[in-house]
């Protein structure tokens, strides 16, 4: 991974979250760590810091890692590597090892003491800047019937983007 300046970011957020099923990995050496696919988010600028925002449901395995760590990652694949996110995206790490199961492979940086996908062809290094559970009550309700019938919300996190790598190759 070669280190890069964010203002060369030159790709479409919308297509990237919502097509594109970046991986979300959270934690780190001393709390161990766990990844999925996301596709809800975005990216912008938020207390003069080019941030993220990611949506994570309490119900998942990787909601403990992200509550535990401020190293949080998002790794963005090509399309070749379609039926290894859908693994990341469809299995729980309470129950499988997803890296094993995939093929994938993850990365610690011990500068950042968190975790990329290695063949990522870029990852955004981010640190923990605020959460807050999506209220159910103040949603409007086509939102709450189509997306949380179940009572199972999601947190969304802003993080701040500390670091663009991109591949080498």
């Amino acid at each position: 991974m070669l280190k890069k300046n964010l203002k060369l970011y030159n790709y479409n957020v919308f297509e990237e979250f919502d097509k594109g099923w970046p991986i979300l990995t959270c934690g780190d050496r001393e709390n161990g760590v766990n990844s999925m696919t996301i596709s809800w988010g975005g990216m912008g600028v938020l207390w003069g810091k080019k941030v993220a925002f990611i949506f994570v449901r309490h119900s998942r395995y990787t909601f403990d890692f992200i509550e535990k760590s401020n190293s949080v990652t998002l790794s963005f694949l090509t399309d070749d590597y379609k039926n290894e996110k859908a693994i990341f995206g469809s299995k729980s790490g309470r129950d499988i090892d997803k890296f094993l199961a995939s093929g994938l492979h993850k990365t610690l940086d011990v500068d950042f003491n968190g975790y990329y996908i290695t063949e990522a062809k870029y990852v955004l290094k981010m640190k923990k800047l605020y959460s807050i559970d999506i209220p159910y009550e103040n949603l409007p309700s086509e939102i709450r019937n189509q997306y949380y019938s179940n009572g199972d919300m999601h947190r969304m996190y802003v993080c701040e983007i500390m670091q663009y790598l991109e591949n080498e190759e």
